[in-house]
């Protein structure tokens, strides 16, 4: 009887080895699939651009310098490489997109490399920065964590729907007030998007961005909404501080 179990156990302890194995080596081939060239995808890429009247450089050694200040990029970085780096102009604005790779380091096990797909549009004048996205849980702990080295604040604007629905973290409380007062906020309630993908007020920008490849297929969406956004603006958020 003894023998028996021993023997269960054993049995269950290799199967139990081999699936993380084979795990472990699905998830890598993942990982690789999702990260290797795809000429199609360049190609649609290379299309609308053509088509638009656009520039595209294939890779901008420094590209993610100007934009760091929040996730999905570093808080602060210095020569961050970006690829398909796009610049152009859609709705009368100057818009740029271009995609992120990050590598998450694991002392366990080999790096995970995420891809992020970021787009922007430049505003009329510069603003203090100002997140508005989807809270996960930890993020208002986390988000506290970073003040300390990034100096924006956990904020709230005191209407409960609004504050139950988003985080807010802005480097400067009244600019954020004058920026989400009015139509923006009730844009942002009624709108779904605004649940997806999160907004970052920074200088002259207003940047977006979604996990995954920078695709052709996406490009428009995205910028619609960032220009969807701008055009609640008040006028009084947009003076120069």
């Amino acid at each position: 009887m003894e023998e028996a179990q021993e023997g269960l156990i054993a049995l269950g302890t290799l199967l139990f080895m081999v699936a993380a194995l084979v795990g472990g080596i699905w998830v890598w081939l993942r990982g690789k699939k999702k990260g290797s060239p795809n000429p199609q995808r360049r190609e649609e890429i290379m299309q609308l651009v053509r088509n638009r009247g656009w520039t595209h450089v294939g890779v901008v050694p420094d590209g993610a310098d100007r934009y760091c200040g929040g996730s999905p990029l570093p808080t602060t970085c210095k020569n961050v490489p970006v690829q398909d780096h796009i610049v152009g102009e859609y709705r009368g604005r100057t818009i740029s997109c271009f995609e992120y790779v990050r590598r998450d380091r694991d002392v366990d096990g080999p790096d995970t490399v995420k891809h992020f797909a970021l787009f922007t549009v430049t505003l009329s004048t510069s603003v203090p920065r100002l997140i508005v996205k989807k809270p996960r849980f930890g993020d208002k702990v986390n988000a506290r964590m970073e003040n300390v080295f990034s100096a924006g604040r956990v904020m709230e604007l005191g209407d409960p729907a609004f504050d139950d629905t988003f985080l807010l973290v802005a480097d400067e409380q009244k600019s954020a007030r004058e920026i989400l007062s009015g139509p923006l906020t009730r844009f942002l309630m009624s709108d779904e998007r605004s649940r997806d993908w999160p907004l970052r007020f920074q200088g002259d920008l207003l940047i977006t961005s979604r996990p995954g490849r920078l695709l052709a297929e996406h490009i428009d969406q995205m910028l619609d909404y960032l220009c969807d956004v701008v055009d609640q603006l008040p006028v009084q958020a947009t003076r120069t501080y």
